[in-house]
């Protein structure tokens, strides 16, 4: 039996938790999630009321890249780390803006977490930042900085935003490359739930260009995907309600007549799908029961003995959820 002693500990340090156990911070079939977390970011800026134009492009060289036009990353010197913000925010776990509501109200991604994932799992990474009228770039290879943070130019103050850069590392996902389905839906929902911005991906491989706007968010989403399929009522009904301490919500829903041709049952938090529904979409299923059992019951609708159920209720019912949670 061998010896246990305080030498055989390791100690994981930076960001070499992540290269050690990536499954345990993403996604290794693909780097759709690596993409994701970045386009959280941006769409993070949007949700504040700071970006209106997120453009993400597929290199052909199987990079990726997410520009904003939001207020870019800080460049300042961090009052207790010494080293600039965004060489902060990209090397290190759990450092970010989202902890608190101080520059976030509502935020999606892996707080602190998601943007030095990536870093940790791509062979490169080059961020440039547009603030105070100067751009900032800065670079890192396989989770270290390669180039300090410099100023390589100068543009309009009104100019600001952030754009990053990054080459998945193969040894890290069973496939380097991106899925297009994928990376599509997860564009256009962020389109649906962040109203009037613009999103626009580019594909160079294939030469493509696809743009995703909402100018009323969810209801415009919501008639467009049902097309013209009768429904009640017509117009849908449209339920809102924002609490500062509890957090928003937004939903859509009608009953279409023909329910067959159309399938749209999505529901969101944060801005990050949720496929598998959850105790919000199971809070508006029991709603509109309970709803319509009331409505039923004071204009005494339904036979004695028969008992109106959930399935009954929501059967051909369509809907868009969405709900943010400080």
């Amino acid at each position: 039996m061998t010896n246990y002693n305080a030498a055989d500990l390791d100690v994981l340090k930076g960001l070499e938790p992540v290269q050690v156990r990536p499954g345990m911070y993403t996604d290794t079939t693909r780097p759709n999630h690596l993409a994701q977390e970045v386009i959280d970011n941006s769409i993070d800026e949007a949700q504040a009321g700071y970006a209106t134009r997120v453009t993400v492009v597929l290199h052909e060289d199987g990079s990726l890249s997410v520009n904003d036009d939001g207020r870019g990353m800080p460049v300042d010197i961090h009052p207790e780390e010494g080293i600039s913000g965004v060489e902060l925010i990209l090397t290190k776990l759990h450092a970010g803006g989202k902890f608190s509501d101080k520059n976030y109200q509502y935020s999606g991604g892996l707080h602190g977490v998601g943007i030095s994932v990536v870093n940790a799992l791509s062979k490169r990474v080059e961020v440039e930042v547009r603030r105070n009228g100067q751009i900032y770039q800065i670079t890192f290879e396989n989770g270290l900085k390669t180039e300090d943070l410099t100023v390589t130019g100068k543009t309009l103050k009104r100019d600001t935003g952030t754009a990053v850069r990054f080459w998945p590392d193969g040894q890290y996902f069973d496939s380097v490359n991106f899925s297009l389905p994928r990376l599509m839906t997860n564009l256009r929902a962020k389109a649906v739930l962040s109203k009037n911005l613009h999103v626009i991906l580019i594909d160079e491989k294939n030469e493509k260009e696809y743009q995703w706007q909402f100018e009323d968010g969810l209801s415009s989403y919501f008639n467009d995907a049902i097309g013209t399929d009768d429904r009640l009522p017509n117009p849908p009904f449209l339920l809102t309600h924002t609490d500062d301490a509890a957090g928003e919500i937004e939903c859509v829903f009608a009953w279409l007549e023909d329910a067959g041709n159309t399938a749209v049952y999505e529901s969101y938090a944060n801005l990050i799908p949720t496929t598998g529904g959850g105790t919000h979409v199971n809070g508006l299923r029991l709603g509109i029961v309970e709803a319509l059992r009331e409505f039923c019951d004071f204009r005494n609708l339904l036979p004695r003995g028969v008992k109106l159920t959930p399935d009954d209720a929501f059967e051909s019912c369509q809907f868009v959820l969405s709900i943010k949670i400080p």
